[in-house]
């Protein structure tokens, strides 16, 4: 018998095996529709405001040639919440690996944010020709940085090039913080919901909490001065603590990602297979 099943997995491999081609075909299909409405919805947009432009109803701006990158991320977190609790139990229902099921589906909220930042940054681009040509016609359109055509769209294409490395790290970091939160809301909703929100409010009380009866006795004591004081020391902390989490945000995130990935195949993993 294990001879048998030897030369099976060394013919096949663990792509077959696993069923991981199947498991990101069927994310794929579940996700282009919603990419393909929102650039719809997108366009939409564009034309109707180029139009008013041109018909002069309004005025509008021609923006750099960017990515939606706060679209995506926000795409990736509504998908998210599907793919861990019905697309995972229908692709459990015909005895996927969770392995598969675990990598497909955060590799499919990756390529989901990917695939959209890519094609909307060819989109602004492709409504950005006919915005620079009517404003250099002297419509209704006015240009965020007034350059030529050509170095208006190289200058914006250069640009989203260069920020186009971080930008995947950061869907792929938030993929898995969205995901292992997914999962947890699926198999301990309450519980979950009661970290999210006890957590900080915990955090925020235990801060303040200390602050807020030194001022009492403050006031009480007619000490006035020794209130200004405090109040300006707990200014002074809020600063240096936001200063720290805006210096250090980056590998807060990477951190918070790393434990997520991690933390997320193990609660994916219990999760039970439907009969």
């Amino acid at each position: 018998m294990e001879n048998r099943l030897a030369s099976v997995v060394e013919n096949k491999g663990w792509f077959r095996l696993s069923r991981f081609g199947g498991t990101m075909r069927y994310q794929w299909l579940r996700r282009r529709r919603l990419v393909v409405f929102l650039l719809v919805v997108m366009a939409a947009v564009q034309v109707v405001d180029l139009g008013l432009a041109f018909l002069g109803v309004l005025e509008t701006t021609v923006t750099p040639v960017r990515p939606d990158f706060t679209v995506a991320l926000l795409l990736v977190f509504c998908c998210s919440f599907p793919v861990a609790k019905s697309e995972t139990t229908f692709l459990l229902r015909f005895g996927t690996p969770r392995t598969a099921v675990w990598l497909g589906s955060l590799l499919s909220l990756f390529l989901t944010g990917t695939v959209y930042l890519i094609l909307s940054t060819a989109l602004n681009a492709a409504f950005a020709v006919p915005g620079v040509l009517l404003a250099q016609a002297g419509k209704n359109v006015t240009m965020a940085v007034p350059a030529p055509l050509g170095e208006y769209l190289l200058g914006g294409f250069l640009s989203t090039l260069k920020d186009l490395p971080m930008q995947l790290l950061w869907i792929f970091e938030y993929s898995a913080i969205f995901y292992f939160v997914a999962c947890c809301l699926r198999r301990w909703k309450i519980p979950t919901i009661l970290v999210l929100v006890g957590v900080p409010a915990l955090l925020f009380t235990l801060l303040l909490l200390p602050a807020i009866n030194e001022a009492s006795a403050m006031l009480e004591s007619g000490g006035q001065n020794e209130l200004v004081a405090l109040l300006l020391k707990l200014i002074s902390w809020l600063q240096k603590a936001a200063r720290f989490v805006g210096e250090n945000w980056q590998t807060l995130q990477g951190v918070a990602a790393g434990v997520a990935f991690v933390l997320g195949y193990f609660v994916m993993r219990g999760t039970r297979q439907p009969e």
